[in-house]
């Protein structure tokens, strides 16, 4: 679960202004809003990157403001995709998925046979199990956005952020990333996902609670219609 007590995002001045909201455990929603609406500042805000300027967020059992005061538990109740590849040269695709299990390793930091399955599930079920071996300098964008979406799953973590995750995606990929982040949400309980988008059709095709930001509000829809999308931008 995440939840939203009046707090207000921004840098110098308030960008948004937060009513209290729960947004439900066992989901995935999907951050709509124009461009220049907040939607990377709000997400930076929830891993917190950026201080909020007031009020408070609560992620999963946890404030925001003990995981900023805490990277290592944050490490393990938080992943982030960001919006471009951020992996690491010289590493092969399973290498740098893999990174995503270093939260969870023991005190010699070795991975397990466990670890690596888990590894190996996720790359099959996201279609990189050919490519596990290449080196992440020659994938293409896409590619690159799937891995850093691997590289999260396998994180194991309740709360997963991603900003605009499918950017680079052609449309088939787009709707793989949709239906592997639904079933990572549901094969656990605890967990929850929110992901910023423009592909609004898609979205409403998969059933995907909106969180739709417009001046300087969010607004949750269970189960919205286009037509009340649209009012709302």
């Amino acid at each position: 679960m995440i939840s939203f007590q009046n707090a207000q995002v921004g840098y110098q001045t308030t960008l948004i202004e937060l009513a209290p909201l729960a947004l439900p455990a066992g989901q995935i929603y999907a951050l709509i809003g124009r461009n220049g609406s907040g939607k990377s500042t709000l997400l930076h805000s929830l891993i917190g990157q950026l201080p909020l300027r007031s009020g408070s967020i609560t992620l999963g059992a946890y404030s925001l403001d003990e995981l900023q005061k805490n990277a290592a538990l944050r490490s393990r109740q938080v992943s982030f995709v960001a919006s471009m590849f951020a992996g690491l040269d010289a590493l092969t695709l399973r290498a740098y998925v893999s990174l995503g299990r270093v939260p969870h390793l023991g005190a010699f930091g070795r991975l397990q046979a466990a670890d690596l399955q888990i590894v190996d599930e996720v790359l099959q079920a996201l279609n990189l199990s050919s490519l596990a071996y290449q080196d992440t300098r020659k994938l293409s964008d896409g590619e690159r956005q799937l891995a850093s979406l691997a590289r999260a799953m396998v994180q194991d973590t309740p709360i997963m952020v991603l900003d605009e995750p499918a950017s680079f995606l052609d449309y088939f990929n787009r709707e793989l990333l949709l239906d592997q982040l639904q079933n990572w949400v549901q094969q656990k309980p605890a967990r929850t996902a929110v992901f910023s988008s423009h592909d609004i059709d898609l979205c409403l095709q998969k059933g995907i609670p909106m969180l739709v930001l417009h001046q300087r509000r969010l607004t949750l829809l269970m189960k919205p219609t286009k037509a009340e999308v649209m009012a709302l931008l």
